[in-house]
């Protein structure tokens, strides 16, 4: 018998939890931001496709929910808003704040080097590419201006992704 929705999303939820306490550890011991960054578009992805497996129909959506990388950009504000309310005595997120969150949802999901733009952006949390005057560039060395992973935006973000990823663990 094959595993069901639920399963598979409890289980992708379950491994955001510990991508995020790998995340934790790194940040207490001062680990590079590339891999601060890697752990968090993990935790970030399997969250968003446990609530998007939650409400999955049939096997053939399940399967390419399992195989992309892809989404984050779009669920994660959605999980925002939701658990946003939970966390905050039922408060509304304002509207800043989900125009900041599809940002940084944007961003994070361009951190895995399958979520390249158009082949655009080719900086990524994994793996060395090509810069425009053909320098490697190399994660650990790499700034991610676009990402400051210690903002307050960001460790909101950080404690609605593990709501979401607790409640989708059960």
């Amino acid at each position: 018998m094959a595993a069901t929705n639920q399963q598979w999303a409890r289980g992708y939820a379950h491994q955001a939890l510990s991508d995020l306490r790998a995340r934790e550890t790194l940040v207490n011991a001062r680990a590079e931001k590339c891999h601060r960054l890697h752990f968090l578009q993990m935790a970030a992805e399997k969250v968003c496709k446990a609530h998007l497996l939650a409400a999955a129909r049939g096997p053939d959506s399940v399967r390419e929910i399992r195989r992309s990388h892809a989404y984050i950009a779009g669920p994660l504000p959605q999980i925002a808003r939701h658990f946003y309310g939970k966390l905050n005595d039922n408060n509304e997120i304002s509207r800043w704040e989900i125009s900041e969150i599809k940002r940084l949802a944007r961003e994070i999901q361009l951190l895995a080097p399958a979520c390249k733009e158009g082949d655009v952006r080719e900086d990524n949390s994994e793996y060395p590419w090509e810069g425009a005057k053909g320098d490697i560039c190399i994660p650990c060395e790499y700034s991610f201006p676009n990402l400051d992973d210690g903002n307050r935006a960001i460790i909101r973000l950080i404690n609605l992704i593990r709501a979401a990823a607790a409640t989708f663990s059960q």
